[in-house]
């Protein structure tokens, strides 16, 4: 980004667009990997087709694991415990269904009801002004100018007692 982008103010829009392209060249330049599941968690086409869902299932220790099950008339049982699986707790990893389910709440990740809850309280510009002070912290500092009147008042220091020393001026202290 130039300057002239980061003084003006810049759309959320914008903001990720800018965020993607710099993942997709740290994914190229082999600095960052992309997150591959375990080839048994993931959702083949048959299962799909039967109703199961990817799972990332959150445990009270704060411990997750990947699993996959099926739904039934808009339930699921992890653990012999029911959640409900309705539509709007849904969401897609590459074109497969997939569920974020905290272990201490029947109800799953929602996205429509976070996002309102972030609008509500404005906690959704935070992650703008992590972003910001991030961008910030790597742009290009210039290099600071050398203080010139510190060196040449060292360099006349250094001529005045190199003065007394081969002058003589030195003798009568004794040294």
């Amino acid at each position: 980004m130039s300057e002239e982008q980061t003084e003006e103010k810049l759309s959320i829009k914008e903001i990720l667009e800018d965020i993607k392209k710099n993942q997709k060249q740290l994914i190229e330049e082999k600095k960052m990997k992309e997150v591959r599941w375990p080839w048994m968690r993931k959702v083949g086409k048959k299962k799909l087709k039967e109703g199961w869902t990817t799972l990332i299932y959150i445990n009270e220790n704060k411990e997750v694991e990947l699993m996959k099950a099926p739904i039934s008339e808009g339930t699921l049982k992890i653990k012999d415990k029911p959640y409900s699986a309705m539509a709007d707790y849904i969401l897609s990893y590459k074109g497969k269904p997939c569920m974020i389910i905290p272990s201490w709440s029947i109800e799953p990740f929602s996205p429509k009801k976070d996002l309102a809850d972030a609008e509500r309280f404005k906690t959704i510009n935070t992650g703008y002004r992590l972003i910001a002070n991030q961008m910030k912290l790597d742009a290009v500092k210039p290099k600071k100018p050398i203080p010139w009147g510190i060196v040449i008042g060292g360099l006349a220091v250094i001529g005045v007692i190199y003065y007394l020393i081969s002058s003589g001026g030195l003798k009568g202290l004794g040294i």
